[in-house]
């Protein structure tokens, strides 16, 4: 495991903005976190998970607190075949479909789309839509991570986790307590790994899928731009991207931060922002959203230090 203090946070983040970590960790294995989240409970440390950093927001003061980066350094897929994984566990299933199903263990630091072409080249359905989502799979799990009708509670079988005292354990769906952006693992734990159940697909099948998915998000998202992806929460029954605009937002501009021009969903890095600029210019269309179509929407990407 690698220990160093100072690292620039922005290189880390899809905003391109954040401050300095104080202690920033690399583990390259389950034991290095195991390790080090003993270490940290026993000094009393809260710390802070970073996976590809394209859902948080982190303040140009930097972090205090330890930062735990999971990503390459923690990736990796293995594929088993559902009646192998039963045999394996001693489990039963009097479904039917037992040999068109396969399970994919991908480690936390994964990103969806490496998980999505895998499952693809193996001819297996079910993450086509979340293939474009630009994070990890530790990430997706901890907030059951969704696009295009489809989320992560929708092919979960079950995950490995560390509690923030360094014990490992399971946790199948029924244990997650999925909702919208929402899961079971708390603030203080950590996904180590999680496994997916996926379907026998036609490979061509698939592959239009992946390039419909992947060509419909290129032509409706700013990629362009540094971004968090959708930054506000989808209230119910609306959406906040249609209020944005009805508000008369689209392409507002506090200095170096905007709401997109292509996707009113999303705030956008114009080059140069400070994680206070985009801050604020998020709590001003808030406030505007608030007084003009009267409802309050809530941030779907996390605050990292103080603002």
């Amino acid at each position: 495991m690698e220990h160093f203090q100072g690292n620039l946070l922005k290189e880390y983040t899809s905003f391109l903005v954040g401050g300095k970590a104080k202690d920033f960790y690399i583990p390259r294995s389950f034991e290095d976190v195991e390790e080090l989240l003993k270490r940290l409970h026993t000094e009393g440390k809260d710390f802070y998970v970073l996976g590809k950093g394209s859902n948080v927001l982190i303040s140009d003061e930097g972090l205090d607190a330890p930062v735990i980066l999971i990503r390459e350094n923690l990736s990796g897929i293995h594929f088993q075949s559902y009646k192998e994984y039963l045999e394996e566990k001693r489990k039963k299933d009097n479904s039917e479909d037992i040999e068109d199903k396969a399970i994919f263990t991908a480690l936390a630091g994964t990103s969806l789309f490496e998980l999505a072409k895998y499952a693809e080249e193996k001819g297996y359905t079910g993450m086509e839509p979340l293939s474009g989502i630009p994070g990890t799979v530790g990430g997706a799990v901890k907030m059951n991570a969704g696009a295009y009708n489809s989320e992560i509670k929708d092919v979960f079988h079950h995950g490995t986790f560390c509690k923030r005292n360094g014990e490992i354990f399971e946790l199948s769906l029924s244990e997650m307590d999925f909702s919208y952006r929402h899961s079971a693992v708390e603030d203080g734990m950590l996904c180590l790994s999680a496994s997916f159940i996926l379907k026998k697909g036609e490979l061509a099948s698939i592959r239009e899928k992946m390039e419909d998915f992947q060509k419909r998000r290129a032509e409706k998202q700013p990629l362009e731009l540094p971004s968090a992806g959708s930054t506000f929460k989808r209230p119910e029954g609306d959406y906040a991207s249609r209020l944005i605009e009805a508000a008369g937002l689209r392409g507002f501009r506090m200095e170096n931060a905007a709401v997109s021009e292509k996707h009113c969903g999303f705030v956008v890095n114009l080059g140069g922002a400070s994680a206070r600029n985009i801050y604020e210019l998020i709590e001003e269309v808030k406030r505007i959203v608030k007084e003009k179509e009267g409802v309050q929407l809530e941030t779907e990407i996390k605050l990292w230090g103080s603002f």
